[in-house]
């Protein structure tokens, strides 16, 4: 029997894809206010390109993107990816569906938490602003253990938390590995949002696939 109904963030409860367009305004505004239009939306094409979802060391990505520009007066790699780490959970773009579903998994009983990857800052900025902790019984962001999907401990550290075993949980996520994987290794139930970076990755036929988030209420 589920007890408890456990999300990623990024792609599952929130449009990471839009978030990251919200902050790239932001970045040029800061970093490059007076470039053409046309190399803005070349350069926004190169951050979101070599940025695969998220799933990067900020400090070689912008590197990279330094070099690939000729920033010849750039900030340090470092600084534009604490900028990143600082300043994105100002750009949240949770689904529409986010809360309708979590309301509905609320009146069924059900618990709720949110397991994520990232440095302890960003990922909780993240959680405060997106307005959805106070829905949730638990969140574990990766950053604030020093263990990170897809091992299974942050799963397994998650539902004892909760109390539970991992069997009476499922687990919600669109990355076919750290998700998927880890949830199941675990021996959590798994859904798939099959959206964003990682559309149409590694689908199972053993893992149900849903393409909007208030789906999950018809599997639990």
């Amino acid at each position: 029997m589920i007890k408890a109904v456990l999300f990623d963030f990024d792609e599952t409860l929130q449009d990471r894809t839009l978030a990251f367009e919200s902050y790239m305004d932001s970045f040029f505004e800061d970093f490059m206010p007076n470039i053409s239009n046309d190399e803005k939306e070349k350069r926004r094409e190169d951050m979101v390109n070599y940025g695969n979802g998220g799933y990067v060391n900020r400090v070689e990505y912008y590197s990279k993107l330094i070099s690939l520009w000729g920033w010849k007066d750039a900030p340090s790699a470092e600084i534009l990816a604490n900028h990143y780490d600082t300043r994105f959970g100002d750009h949240n773009k949770i689904f529409p569906n986010t809360i309708p579903l979590l309301k509905k998994l609320k009146e069924k009983g059900l618990l709720l938490g949110v397991i994520t990857n990232g440095p302890s800052y960003l990922q909780n900025h993240k959680m405060d602003e997106s307005g959805l902790r106070p829905y949730m019984d638990i969140v574990i962001v990766s950053g604030d253990l020093g263990v990170h999907k897809p091992n299974k401990e942050i799963f397994e550290i998650t539902a004892r938390e909760l109390g539970l075993n991992c069997s009476e949980c499922v687990y919600v996520g669109d990355h076919p590995v750290n998700d998927i994987e880890g949830a199941l290794g675990a021996g959590m139930k798994a859904i798939r949002m099959n959206y964003g970076w990682f559309k149409d990755e590694g689908l199972r036929s053993d893992v149900p696939n849903i393409n909007d988030i208030i789906e999950v209420s018809e599997y639990v």
